[in-house]
């Protein structure tokens, strides 16, 4: 069967797309074998081997090689890779979890893959098995399925800038002058070691191998703790926390940021606004909670500046745990939060909400149209890093936060039929923590890692919200464009 570019190109990305999950899921298979867990084995192994396999022979039959597409073929390859991988990570845990219907094992399996971390079910319900595998599936997500299958591309495929910047959250997912066939690698490379370090210095604090690997996992990729109870891990040691926020923090930053002091490479500070915002935010937000902190529940100023520091990091980078008693703060201190959560962390890392340099533009183009009402005839462009903003950018920046606003009242909105919540308040808490991809309401801090309770239709919103977050709308919205499914026959 002759095969157009566009074909080619989707077959290329999708077959790859399926190896890399197969080989993630083979960790997964080999802890069921070693736990006993003959539940889970069977639709794990099941998974694993069909998905290599397929990918395989699809790379094996044809000639995926492809040097001109369509660009809506980027959004495409990227919605139907992360669908057909919920749609996979569904079947595993709908035939492993008697307790387990469809729609609670999507809502499971879009909540790994999109680092939002949350579950249907205690942690003490679920095998090993299924534990590392949620952990694996977060580092995925949070990494990057599309970036990851880039592995598994031949030579002469597409550099893949424009494909891996539709998934990677946050404008302008890269700029360098080399390629990113050359740059993909690191990034990868990146994490790999982030993780395998997070991994070490748990293990010497004295965790467990086991549970460090999951932490490292897990918290790489800012998916929280699901494998801890509740998210919570006031109880930890003061060095298990606060090496588990300072990866958080670290994994929430720009990558590109990593990228420069990874490999040592020269790096102008003075092009990292980004950055120093989103550390200012931090800061701050600490600050006054910890002056809140001290005044009305009588703190000390060192556990109070602590508490406030770990909580905000956990938050902010949209990683969702508890560190401290944060549940019984007051009601400003939770708003505080909650503020902040809708920004969430910088782009192109692997933390949810608006991100940083959005909202950085947004206020910029605010002052920007106050200063042409003064002066209608001025010429003053807005800049971010010393850089002119062009003008699509501006439109597109703002009409990204009007959309993540809209979707997360219309989330709200259906929320609010269900019966498990109490008051309006609960459905805008749970479509924000879907959205933002933290996966922790403020009002309601024990819920993490159990969402059970809630309608199918519920579940369902949850998880488009969280797709929508962690794909950043719009290549679920295109979904909805009659244009999004025509064919054509370009070669």
């Amino acid at each position: 069967m002759k095969l157009t570019n566009n074909r080619k190109f989707f077959l290329n990305i999708f077959s790859a797309v399926m190896i890399a999950y197969g080989i993630a899921a083979m960790p997964s298979v080999f802890a069921a074998l070693y736990f006993g867990n003959d539940r889970s084995l069977i639709p794990l192994a099941i998974v694993s081997s069909a998905t290599i396999i397929c990918g395989i022979i699809i790379r094996h039959l044809y000639d995926l090689n492809a040097s001109v597409v369509r660009p809506r073929m980027n959004y495409m390859a990227v919605m139907m890779s992360w669908l057909a991988s919920i749609a996979l990570t569904s079947a595993v845990f709908y035939f492993s979890v008697a307790e387990f219907s469809v729609t609670t094992a999507i809502f499971e399996a879009t909540a790994c893959l999109t680092t939002t971390g949350v579950g249907n079910l205690g942690i003490e319900s679920l095998p090993e098995s299924l534990m590392l595998w949620r952990s694996v599936l977060s580092w995925l997500g949070g990494v990057g399925i599309i970036l990851i299958a880039f592995s598994f591309i031949s030579g002469r495929q597409l550099s893949g800038r424009a494909l891996v910047s539709v998934e990677v959250p946050g404008p302008d997912f890269l700029k360098s002058t080399q390629t990113f066939r050359y740059t993909y690698r690191h990034i990868i490379r990146l994490y790999a070691v982030l993780t395998a370090v997070h991994f070490v210095l748990l293990c010497i604090a004295g965790m467990t191998p086991y549970t460090s690997l999951l932490t490292s996992l897990s918290n790489i990729s800012t998916a929280g703790l699901q494998h801890i109870s509740n998210g919570d891990i006031t109880a930890l040691p003061g060095t298990q926390k606060a090496i588990i926020v300072f990866f958080s923090f670290i994994s929430s930053l720009n990558v590109s940021f990593l990228l420069m002091m990874f490999f040592r490479r020269s790096f102008n500070f003075r092009r990292t606004s980004e950055i120093g915002v989103y550390t200012l935010r931090v800061v701050i937000t600490s600050v006054l909670i910890a002056a809140v902190l001290c005044f009305t529940r009588g703190m000390g100023a060192a556990s109070a500046v602590a508490d406030a520091l770990m909580q905000t990091v956990s938050y902010l980078s949209t990683s969702g745990y508890i560190v401290s008693g944060s549940r019984s703060w007051p009601f400003i201190c939770e708003l505080l939060i909650l503020l902040q959560m809708f920004v969430g962390a910088c782009a192109a890392s692997t933390a949810g909400g608006i991100k940083t340099a959005r909202i950085q533009i947004g206020f910029k183009t605010m002052r920007f149209g106050l200063f042409r009402h003064v002066h209608p005839n001025a010429v003053r462009p807005v800049r971010i890093n010393g850089e002119t903003v062009k003008p699509e950018q501006l439109v597109g920046t703002n009409i990204y936060i009007a959309l993540f606003m809209l979707v997360y009242i219309l989330g709200a909105l259906l929320l609010s039929l269900d019966n498990k919540n109490e008051s309006v308040f609960d459905a805008l808490n749970y479509s924000q923590a879907m959205l933002t991809n933290t996966g922790t309401t403020v009002a309601d801090m024990t819920r993490i890692g159990g969402y059970s309770g809630f309608s199918p239709l519920s579940q369902i919103v949850m998880s488009i919200e969280m797709l929508c977050g962690r794909l950043e709308i719009y290549p679920f919205l295109m979904l909805f464009f009659k244009s999004f499914w025509r064919t054509d026959s370009n070669r």
